[in-house]
């Protein structure tokens, strides 16, 4: 089995403190140890020194649209006041692109495909190594993996033999689900066993169960979330859905006025109308989860807090910082959250709110539009956090004995830095991070 031993000026762990010169020991991809000192057992392996950074764990993110990465920049949000509102004009946007590609004749699917595609590739280059991915038909597990083995597939050396596993980034898809009409809703759970009939049982970059993602209170009636949760009551099973994400949205379920009104009527038949329910009651529905994850949960008020505490264990808030900026949101409730130690996880949201895919950059934003949290606190909502109540703690996001060898390198320059403390500050003002692969790549090709 190939072997290898990388020295580095820090590890970081996360779950424990960091590693000043610290070492890591990998084998066939997995994690056997990592320390202070090196064991004896280990002397002998082909050894590697990073100098100049720090290893970190596989990011996660937590809640991503690949199927949106073709979008170059984010669609602007109407500002002022309108009719429409901001989140209802920027969705107006959004349906008029996947139109325009229709209309002009592009086949829908290979459009999505390549989306997609391009969308992993800018996760797993950014060092994320897990994505919670919101997907709506047409899809195919096959996707995914076309993409994800394609990192260093080629010639590869005995260190990279070493650390990089088989499959170098994993996909949990979350399937999108919308019942609007019966039909819509028909063809919506149709759609959930097709796409995980395409994924595979073995060691694949996407993995069963997949998650189920009734997709917002005026798109997901109370039948539909009730659907997917009893469908995701058993050990793994995901459930996400956006709630209280915008003003519009909170105005429409509690009040059926305000800009949805106008905008979702033509849409929804009668049925689902009577069956749109309230913030409170979708909560209490989600609550028989295995795992549930709340998308943005920007406008949840105490009362609802108060109820997520109780189910803290199943129930998590995926907060996106810079899409929340980019909607200009009232202040995110993560310090509430925290107050009450309900999970809060960081996503990206997509391209078409997001300049990219990069979790780190969402760290630094949230570590900036939070200090109080500290920079620990916001680094576990991408690594352990998820990775702990996802239940993949295997795959991506520790660095665990016995883990995949999935890891993150941060860039430090050759600054001197002394302490934990001064680390946390350096890693703020990088400018960037990469495979941990991709550094040891770099390093052997500049002494071959």
């Amino acid at each position: 089995m190939a072997s290898l031993v990388i020295e580095s000026d820090w590890i970081v762990p996360v779950e424990s403190p960091a590693i000043r010169g610290g070492f890591l020991a990998v084998e066939s991809g997995k994690i056997i140890y990592v320390g202070q000192q090196l064991p004896g057992r280990f002397r002998a392996f082909p050894k590697i020194h990073l100098s100049g950074g720090a290893i970190l764990p596989g990011l996660i993110n937590a809640h991503c649209h690949l199927e949106l990465s073709d979008i170059d920049r984010p669609l602007e949000v109407p500002s002022g006041i309108d009719s429409s509102g901001p989140m209802v004009g920027w969705l107006g946007k959004l349906m008029a692109r996947r139109r325009a590609i229709s209309q002009s004749g592009a086949e829908l699917a290979e459009s999505k495909c390549n989306a997609t595609l391009r969308g992993i590739e800018q996760a797993w280059e950014t060092g994320t190594r897990l994505v919670v991915d919101n997907i709506t038909a047409p899809w195919s597990g096959d996707w995914c993996e076309r993409t994800a083995r394609g990192f260093f597939a080629g010639a590869r050396s005995d260190a990279l033999k070493a650390l990089v596993p088989e499959v170098p980034i994993h996909i949990k898809p979350c399937i999108e689900l919308v019942d609007v009409t019966e039909l819509r809703g028909e063809q919506t759970w149709a759609f959930a066993q097709q796409a995980d009939a395409s994924i595979s049982q073995a060691d694949a970059v996407c993995r069963r169960p997949v998650g189920l993602a009734p997709h917002a209170p005026y798109t997901a009636s109370k039948r539909v979330v009730a659907k997917a949760v009893a469908s995701a009551c058993e050990p793994h099973g995901l459930v996400s859905m956006h709630l209280a994400e915008s003003l519009e949205e909170l105005e429409w379920t509690d009040c059926r006025q305000g800009a949805f009104r106008e905008w979702i009527s033509p849409w929804i038949d009668s049925q689902h109308a009577l069956h749109i329910v309230t913030f409170d009651e979708l909560l209490r529905i989600l609550a028989g989860a295995h795992r549930a994850l709340i998308a943005h949960g920007n406008y949840l008020n105490l009362r609802q807090i108060d109820w997520l505490e109780q189910y803290r264990e199943r129930m998590a808030v995926v907060y996106c910082p810079r899409t929340h900026q980019h909607f200009r949101h009232s202040k995110h409730p993560s310090e509430k959250l925290a107050d009450r130690k309900v999970s809060v996880f960081l996503g990206t949201d997509s391209r078409a709110s997001n300049p990219d895919l990069s979790i780190f950059e969402e760290w630094k934003t949230a570590c900036k539009a939070f200090p109080e949290l500290g920079p620990r606190y916001w680094m576990a909502a991408c690594t352990t956090g998820p990775s702990i109540f996802l239940g993949t703690e295997h795959l991506a996001g520790t660095m665990r004995m016995g883990s995949k060898s999935l890891l993150t390198w941060v860039p430090l320059g050759e600054s001197s830095i002394s302490c934990e403390a001064e680390l946390w500050h350096s890693m703020l003002s990088s400018c960037g991070v990469r495979p941990l692969e991709v550094q040891v790549s770099l390093i052997e090709t500049k002494f071959a």
